[in-house]
């Protein structure tokens, strides 16, 4: 039987299965955290309370929660692990790790804070990875460990009898179909693509500040502004977070 050298090997098939870990459980946990902190009829009057706080989301995720007409009234189903972190950080008052949000834990650290942190920094670095569509059994069993440690520790903050966390020993084997892996790797691509790219304008943004480039910024920050509909008295780039 003829083979490829772009079939199926045990390295791109770990890629798969983080990018697949990662979507489905470790997602599902963190808008069950959302929900534990702000349940979904609370969330149009709380998300007013705090948008100040949210000027780093993009014009997607604006539309999403704060849409121009009425309010937003999913159940978060539709929210991924970008959102879910900015909004986890900024409106649920969880406190930060010891260093701080944005950077990585300590590696002893389980606070609520630096077991999401774990799971965006991974989502992040699995990228590298999904761009190669191949992941070493060295990396992918560091992943992997970090992620379910992460997983159980909040599975027990939300006393759900680990629920999540056999969901991620359930993926650790189960056998990964080629069609559906790729749809999963192209997934966690476009997340992780929209992060870099928001990072990069609040940057831009924050540079023209320091530069004393007040014109080009205010009028930078009335294009952002008009795109979510908001209205602003102060603005403060100090806590912004992606």
């Amino acid at each position: 039987m003829a083979t490829s050298k772009y079939s199926s090997t045990e390295e791109t098939t770990n890629a798969s299965r983080v990018s697949r870990v990662l979507l489905d459980p470790c997602t599902d946990q963190l808008r069950d955290l959302l929900r534990h902190y702000v349940p979904p009829h609370t969330f149009p009057q709380v998300i007013q309370r705090y948008r100040l706080k949210l000027q780093n989301l993009t014009k997607p995720q604006i539309d999403l929660i704060l849409p121009r007409s009425g309010h937003y009234t999913g159940i978060y189903s539709d929210f991924d692990i970008s959102l879910l972190y900015t909004l986890l950080r900024n409106i649920c008052n969880i406190p930060p790790h010891t260093k701080g949000w944005g950077k990585d834990p300590d590696p002893n650290d389980v606070s609520l804070s630096a077991n999401i942190e774990n799971i965006r920094i991974t989502r992040n670095k699995a990228y590298g990875h999904v761009l190669s569509s191949s992941l070493s059994n060295s990396d992918f069993n560091d992943i992997w460990s970090t992620v379910r440690s992460s997983v159980v520790e909040i599975d027990t903050f939300l006393n759900n009898n680990k629920t999540y966390e056999k969901e991620v020993d359930f993926l650790r084997n189960e056998t990964m179909d080629p069609e559906m892996a790729k749809q999963y790797e192209e997934k966690l691509y476009d997340q992780v693509k929209e992060d870099t790219e928001t990072r990069k304008m609040i940057t831009e943004t924050t540079q023209m500040v320091k530069g004393e480039n007040i014109f080009t910024f205010l009028y930078l920050l009335v294009i952002r502004l008009d795109i979510g509909n908001l209205v602003v008295k102060h603005v403060s780039l100090q806590n912004v977070a992606v």
